[in-house]
């Protein structure tokens, strides 16, 4: 009569494809983290000493706008036409808070004018503005 014996490997548990999906999450989430900062352009914003942080700008277009006037849709350089289309588009999405805009401090109020009324007509009217908290 044959007895049955375990094999050699059995109770043997093999981590190395469990850490090779671990290392590749890792990666995902470094390059879509690299990404989401590389979204937006630096502007020197305007310090507001009584700002307010909101706790959550929710699902907002990033506009900014650069010192001599030039607009950007996110991280791409756009026009006023453009934004007043992506805005009418992300608009007539459920769940869609408004305009954040980042506006350098140096900016003339007659692009960030210009860009409020393009904003109105695309039917957005809860519009964020971006400033950095005096820190005194």
């Amino acid at each position: 009569m044959k007895i049955w014996k375990p094999a050699d490997n059995d109770g043997d548990f093999n981590l190395t494809p469990m850490i090779d999906i671990v290392f590749l999450l890792i990666t995902f989430f470094m390059t879509v983290t690299s990404y989401a900062n590389a979204e937006l352009i630096q502007v020197a914003m305007p310090i507001a000493p009584e700002a307010k942080v909101p706790e959550d700008v929710g699902d907002r277009q990033f506009i900014s706008i650069s010192e001599n006037g030039t607009y950007f849709l996110g991280a791409f350089k756009s026009d006023l036409d453009a934004i007043e289309d992506a805005l009418a588009r992300r608009n007539a999405v459920k769940g869609f808070k408004g305009a954040y805009i980042r506006a350098d401090a140096h900016t003339p109020h007659k692009y960030v004018s210009d860009l409020m009324q393009r904003c109105a007509k695309a039917g957005v009217y809860n519009i964020l503005f971006g400033t950095l908290k005096d820190s005194k």
